[in-house]
């Protein structure tokens, strides 16, 4: 009996066991701006669109999305930096994977920041599988003050899934049926004897 219940343990870890993935996108912004004047705004400002691949449904079981964002930079002393970054699939606010604004404050020249993000805590699984507004996905990055400045930015996009289970293939099937065979002629010989 123990023979068949490790044989039927044995089967199912040969047929199952998906391990959990990764798939990682990453970002950078790189930029020095000096003020300039945009439709009437005169503003030390820049901003950059980059393609991002929404989540595929046909990867798995998406678990857990973290973004990663490090920024960097240099400014003058008497300004204040606005930042802003967002992972949309439309311009409505609804359509936004993830939205982020950061505000470095008067005060220093230099500055530096490193946030994580989680769907566990900052924002929906569910925005990430749900991408209703394709074939339009970016990743946007927004730098924004009223004198010079200059900036760096990653931004990572880290999707952990559950791969689908593979179709095992004939030959597996082959071998899983003989070796349940053997097992069911051993215990057969067995109980004869």
């Amino acid at each position: 009996m123990a023979r068949t219940f490790s044989g039927i343990f044995l089967a199912a870890a040969l047929l199952g066991g998906a391990q959990a993935a990764t798939l990682t996108q990453t970002f950078t912004s790189n930029w020095t701006v000096a003020p300039w004047n945009y439709y009437g705004d005169v503003a030390a400002a820049q901003w950059q669109y980059q393609a991002y691949t929404p989540w595929d449904a046909t990867l798995g079981t998406l678990e857990k999305v973290t973004i990663t964002t490090s920024i960097q930079g240099v400014k003058d002393a008497a300004d204040t930096l606005t930042v802003r970054s967002a992972l949309f699939t439309g311009w409505s606010p609804n359509q936004y994977q993830f939205y982020d604004s950061s505000v470095f404050a008067a005060g220093s020249t230099t500055f530096a920041q490193t946030r994580n993000y989680s769907s566990a805590t900052d924002f929906a699984l569910g925005s990430f599988s749900n991408s209703l507004y394709l074939p339009q996905a970016n990743y946007y990055f927004e730098s924004r003050s009223a004198l010079a400045h200059t900036i760096g930015a990653t931004t990572r996009l880290n999707y952990e899934y559950l791969p689908m289970a593979a179709v095992p293939e004939p030959g597996t099937w082959a071998m899983l049926l003989a070796g349940l065979g053997a097992l069911a002629l051993l215990r057969r010989r067995k109980s004869a004897a």
